[in-house]
């Protein structure tokens, strides 16, 4: 894999805030935007209610597919990533390790209030497979790009 290629991913992940998660229950997808995390290791956290359409389809099917990308790229010119992995909800010593990765102004996190039944669950993605449109080529190719950390 080409360094290029894994520059472009890597700057793609830094310069957005959002996912477009994609989920199902077997039976009907889903598909939502979240905001996004990240650690060292390029594991994605985002938080959601244990009620919302995608939790309910994590709780019985943890594998999902995800986009992240820029809409206000110029049609024909931009570049965005596709991918796939398991996503697991964040408890005991793996929720505290979280919190070191996701932050936010949109509610009042820490372990306390993403313990209690109700309100918001922190969740881990974990990043099996990469792509992107392949920079080194003119076709509309997507290439997996592997981060070894």
């Amino acid at each position: 894999m080409s360094n290029v290629n894994k520059n472009v991913l890597i700057t793609i992940i830094n310069s957005n805030k959002y996912l477009s998660l994609a989920t199902t229950d077997g039976q009907s997808p889903w598909v939502a935007p979240l905001y996004y995390c990240l650690d060292q290791e390029f594991n994605l956290y985002f938080i959601s209610q244990l009620d919302s359409v995608h939790s309910q389809h994590l709780v019985k099917n943890p594998k999902v597919a995800f986009a992240i990308f820029d809409s206000h790229q110029e049609e024909g010119t931009g570049n965005g990533i596709q991918g796939s992995g398991v996503v697991k909800l964040l408890t005991g010593d793996d929720l505290k390790e979280g919190l070191k990765h996701y932050h936010t102004n949109f509610v009042d996190l820490n372990y306390e209030n993403l313990s209690k039944d109700g309100g918001y669950k922190l969740f881990k993605l974990e990043v099996q497979k990469w792509y992107i449109l392949d920079t080194e080529v003119d076709t509309d190719k997507r290439v997996e790009v592997k981060l070894e950390i």
